[in-house]
C-alpha cells in the first residue's frame, strides 16, 4: 500500500511539473507572438528584401520614362523619384520596386532606410521603404516641404489660415506625436538629432523693421514648448543640420554653431560672397561660393571653430557632394575628388556628361540623361 501511494504521488509530481513546463513554454510563446506583431515590420524587412527576384542588375541602369529624375540615397543602394513613380534599387544596380505615388508636384527626403515623398504645394504624403508604400497620410493645408529623420521620423511644415506655418511630426507608423503652430514667423529648415528625440527649426520674423532669424529647439514628447531660442543674425537660413558637436546652421552672410543642450553659439563667421550651395557635413565642412569676379566658383572648408581654412577655385562644377571627409566636385565628364586640404587628390574620367552625383559606400552614383551610372571610388 505504501509502495502505491508513493507511486501515486509521484505521477501527481511528475503532472504538476509536466503542466508547469507546459505552462511556461505557453506564455513563452505568446510573448514571442506579440513580440513579432509588434515589430514585424523591423524583424521581416531584412529577409522580404532578401527574398525579392531583383535580378542581377549591372550598371548603367537604364532610366524610365521621364520628364524629371531624383536620385538620392536609401539603405545601401539608392532610389529616382520621376514625376509618376518612385523607383528603388540596390547596390547592384537590379531594381527592387517601382511604385506609383499618385503625386502631382513631387518632392522627396530620405533617411537611412526610408524615402518620404509628398506632393508639394498638396496635402499628402507617403512613406516608402525599399520594397513597398509603409503609410499614407494627409494634412489639412498646403505642404510647404517635408524632411526625413534618421529613425523612420518624419517632419512636414505646412501652409497655415490662422499662422505662419504649421509643423507636423509623425512616428514610423504615421501617427502625429507633435504639432507646432508657429504664429508670426516663417519655418525656412528643421533637422532632427540623431535619434529623432528633438527636432530643431530654423524660422525668420521681423524686429524693429528687419529680418530677425531664430534657431528653436523642440523635444519631440510631452509638450510643444521650446527648449531654447537662439537669434543667428538677419539673413535667410540656407541650411540646419545636426552634427556631433552641436547644430550647424549656413544663413546668406554666415555659419554659425549652437550648442545642442543649451543652444549658445560656439562658433560662427560671416561673409560677403554669394552661397552657391552647402553640401551635407561628413566629415567635412564646405561652403561652395559664386564667384563674381570669374563667373565661377570657389570651394572654401572651415576647420571646428568655422575658421575658412583652404579654398579652391572650381571651374567647371554641375553637382557635389561630401563624404567621408572628401569633396567631390562633377564637371561635365569628369569627377573630381579632394582632401580636407582641398588638394585634388584623384580625378575620374566618365563616359558620358552628368547632371547630378550621390556618394553611397564608396561608389559614386551619377544621373545622366538615359542612365544612372555607378563609379567605384
Amino acid at each position: 500500500m505504501d509502495d502505491r501511494n508513493s507511486i501515486v504521488k509521484y505521477k501527481q509530481k511528475e503532472k504538476r511539473k509536466s503542466f508547469r513546463v507546459r505552462f511556461l513554454v505557453f506564455i513563452l510563446v505568446v510573448l514571442i507572438a506579440i513580440l513579432v506583431i509588434l515589430f514585424r515590420d523591423v524583424i521581416f524587412s531584412p529577409f522580404k528584401d532578401a527574398g525579392l527576384n531583383v535580378g542581377e542588375g549591372g550598371f548603367p541602369v537604364s532610366l524610365p520614362g521621364s520628364t524629371e529624375y531624383h536620385l538620392d540615397e536609401l539603405g545601401e543602394g539608392f532610389y529616382l523619384l520621376t514625376d509618376t513613380y518612385i523607383y528603388t534599387y540596390n547596390s547592384k544596380g537590379a531594381e527592387i520596386a517601382g511604385i506609383q505615388h499618385g503625386f502631382q508636384n513631387p518632392a522627396s527626403s530620405s533617411g537611412n532606410s526610408r524615402a518620404l515623398v509628398y506632393d508639394k504645394n498638396g496635402t499628402a504624403f507617403k512613406l516608402y521603404s525599399r520594397t513597398e508604400e509603409i503609410y499614407k497620410n494627409t494634412v489639412s493645408d498646403s505642404i510647404v516641404f517635408a524632411k526625413m529623420g534618421n529613425q523612420e521620423r518624419a517632419a512636414v511644415v505646412t501652409t497655415s489660415t490662422r499662422y505662419s506655418n504649421y509643423l507636423y511630426v509623425y512616428s514610423s507608423e504615421g501617427k502625429q506625436i507633435f504639432r507646432w503652430a508657429s504664429p508670426d514667423e516663417k519655418i525656412m529648415g528643421v533637422c532632427f538629432d540623431k535619434e529623432d528625440t528633438s527636432i530643431y527649426v530654423s524660422v525668420v520674423g521681423e524686429k524693429n523693421g528687419e529680418l530677425k532669424v531664430s534657431l528653436v529647439k523642440f523635444k519631440l514628447q510631452g509638450s510643444d514648448s521650446e527648449i531654447w531660442r537662439t537669434e543667428i543674425g538677419n539673413n535667410i537660413t540656407y541650411s540646419v543640420e545636426y552634427c556631433e558637436d552641436g547644430i550647424y546652421a549656413v544663413t546668406g552672410n554666415g555659419a554659425y554653431l549652437l550648442n545642442d543642450g543649451t543652444g549658445d553659439i560656439m562658433a560662427s563667421t560671416t561673409y560677403n560672397y554669394r552661397i552657391y550651395g552647402i553640401p551635407q557635413s561628413d566629415g567635412l565642412r564646405v561652403v561652395m561660393f559664386r564667384d563674381s569676379a570669374s563667373n565661377g566658383n570657389t570651394a572654401v572648408v572651415y576647420n571646428s571653430a568655422l575658421e575658412p581654412q583652404e579654398s579652391v577655385p572650381i571651374d567647371s562644377l554641375t553637382a557635389f557632394d561630401v563624404s567621408s571627409g572628401k569633396l567631390y566636385v562633377l564637371g561635365r565628364n569628369m569627377l573630381y575628388a579632394y582632401n580636407s586640404a582641398l588638394e585634388c587628390i584623384k580625378t575620374y574620367e566618365l563616359d558620358e556628361e552628368y547632371s547630378d552625383v550621390k556618394i553611397i559606400d564608396n561608389s559614386a552614383y551619377l544621373l545622366g540623361y538615359n542612365s544612372v551610372q555607378c563609379v567605384a571610388l
